[in-house]
């Protein structure tokens, strides 16, 4: 009789950090790193916008309300459009070498938009647990008309990742005060990369005003990502890892033509 070993991913709980530069930073160490299993994080942040990497920022957000509020802007070194971030807003992130057999499998999920459903669909299955009516889409999830969750990718010679983020209990209101940014029409760069504007919605407001536990959400959202057919290991950040998102902060993230642009001077890391 033959057993078949289930592989094991790594995961990385949310460790209670809320810092969005070294969040940011801390993501894209996990693809420079690369490492043999798949690491599952799970991350918050405190308050902030986050556009994506070739996004124009003053066309995607409302600068006067962010200054208002205290709200900082932020750029990701994935594409996709621009979310609203506090600690209300569940961050995911998939990390997952080409010779993964889950990829070996369909190898449409090694391309855009089919990478996205690594997360999507599984994101859903955790929404539903909570009674609500989930559905994925090509580039979210939704419950009803209403956005919930949003997705974006990163694909390198070696690895792929694709994390998306979850709306459990955010500040709606003030989400849509700082993302009514006024657009740019004519410019062609803002026209390829301009966010789908959407309603949006939490799993606080669609179970009536409710909020569940942050340990529940982690919980239903990790035992939809694994399955049965892995297993989950909890890890933390290795020396390498810590040291490789450290220079990242030195050459982009905290930059502030980065964040401002997506330029930054000759050092910037290649993509």
């Amino acid at each position: 009789m033959t057993y078949r070993v289930r592989p094991v991913w790594r995961l990385l709980a949310d460790d209670g950090a809320r810092e969005p530069v070294r969040g940011l930073a801390l993501d894209e160490a996990l693809v420079r790193c690369v490492r043999p299993r798949t690491t599952l994080r799970l991350w918050r942040l405190s308050r902030c916008v986050v556009v994506g990497r070739a996004q124009v920022v003053h066309a995607e957000v409302d600068e006067a309300a962010c200054r208002e509020f205290r709200v900082p802007v932020l750029r990701r070194f994935t594409g996709g459009g621009a979310v609203y971030q506090d600690p209300g807003n569940l961050d995911v992130t998939l990390v997952i070498r080409r010779d993964d057999p889950l990829l070996a499998a369909d190898p449409t999920l090694t391309r855009i938009p089919g990478l996205y459903r690594l997360v999507t669909e599984p994101l859903t299955a955790a929404v539903r647990a909570f009674g609500l009516p989930a559905r994925a889409s090509e580039r979210g999830v939704f419950v009803e008309e209403s956005k919930v969750s949003g997705v974006a990718a990163w694909v390198g010679r070696e690895t792929l990742l694709v994390h998306a983020t979850l709306l459990v209990d955010a500040d709606l209101g003030l989400l849509n005060r700082v993302l009514a940014g006024p657009g740019a029409p004519g410019d062609s760069r803002w026209e390829r990369t301009m966010s789908r504007r959407m309603p949006v919605t939490s799993l606080t407001q669609a179970l009536g005003g409710r909020a569940p536990a942050a340990s529940l959400v982690d919980a239903a959202v990790v035992a939809a990502l694994v399955g049965g057919r892995r297993a989950i290991q909890p890890d933390t950040l290795e020396p390498g890892e810590l040291a490789t998102a450290d220079r990242l902060i030195a050459e982009r993230y905290e930059r502030s033509e980065w964040h401002a642009t997506g330029d930054v001077a000759a050092r910037d890391v290649a993509a």
